[in-house]
């Protein structure tokens, strides 16, 4: 098996828990919306929340893998209740949304702890993640969990424009791991996520290790999960440096 160089991790369900991002986006939604036409009615602020919650959803079952551009649902938004809104307005209201999100998940036990010791074997660290909000506003959160200090590098769908499984956001991965000189070759690469399609399935597709890590039953397809073919599975990244002793 060829050593492992660089270790690119999923976000949610890995690293993080999930924890109150719908709920964060229900009370962005209210503020962005009083930003962009106040009075908003509560039927039209309820309607941009639903909107903005289910936007991933929506993008996950696109078949081109386009992320969702949440000022552009806003906009969107905006141009139905307030069509004169200013671009100043639009930024203010993108603006409080992703300043409500930020406290919405929460590092896993362990998580910092098993990358920190990843980082100091010399392993070059990125993350590839999923997620709508704009990037500014992940880098944040992803620091304030205390994981930006330990990756090397962190791309995130709403900067690339793509989400997994597109082909597109795992290049921008690769094309960052190997920044540093360090080779070519995905097989030097291990992808450790939770969801069996983008985070093993795909990865593999492209040459790369991968590690599943578990995830609560039913949370993702058992039709995902009969295809995957992991190198490792682990029941949390915390176990990870001792699985790795020897690779």
């Amino acid at each position: 098996m060829n050593s492992i160089n660089v270790i690119l991790f999923d976000w949610g369900g890995t690293l993080a828990h999930v924890r109150t991002q719908a709920e964060a986006f229900a009370i962005g939604a209210a503020k962005a919306g009083q930003i962009l036409c106040s009075p908003a009615g509560g039927a039209e602020v309820d309607y941009l929340a639903r909107a903005i919650i289910s936007a991933e959803t929506r993008a996950a079952a696109d078949p081109s893998h386009r992320e969702a551009d949440l000022t552009a649902i806003l906009a969107e938004w905006a141009s139905l209740i307030n069509p004169r809104f200013t671009r100043e307005q639009l930024n203010a209201a993108r603006d409080a949304l992703g300043e409500q999100w930020i406290g919405s998940l929460e590092a896993i036990p362990g998580a910092v702890r098993a990358v920190r010791e990843l980082r100091e074997r010399g392993l070059r660290i990125g993350l590839v993640s999923n997620c709508s909000v704009p990037p500014e506003y992940c880098r944040r959160e992803f620091a304030r969990q205390g994981f930006a200090e330990l990756m090397d590098f962190a791309v995130f769908s709403s900067d690339v424009g793509y989400r997994k499984p597109s082909r597109i956001i795992y290049q921008e991965a690769l094309e960052q791991s190997f920044a540093d000189g360090r080779g070519s070759d995905p097989a030097c690469v291990l992808f450790v996520g939770d969801s069996p399609a983008f985070d093993v399935i795909a990865p593999a597709a492209m040459g790369m290790k991968t590690a599943l890590v578990a995830s609560p039953p039913g949370f993702w397809p058992d039709e995902d999960h009969a295809q995957a073919r992991p190198d490792l599975r682990i029941n949390s990244v915390a176990e990870l440096p001792a699985l790795l002793n020897g690779w």
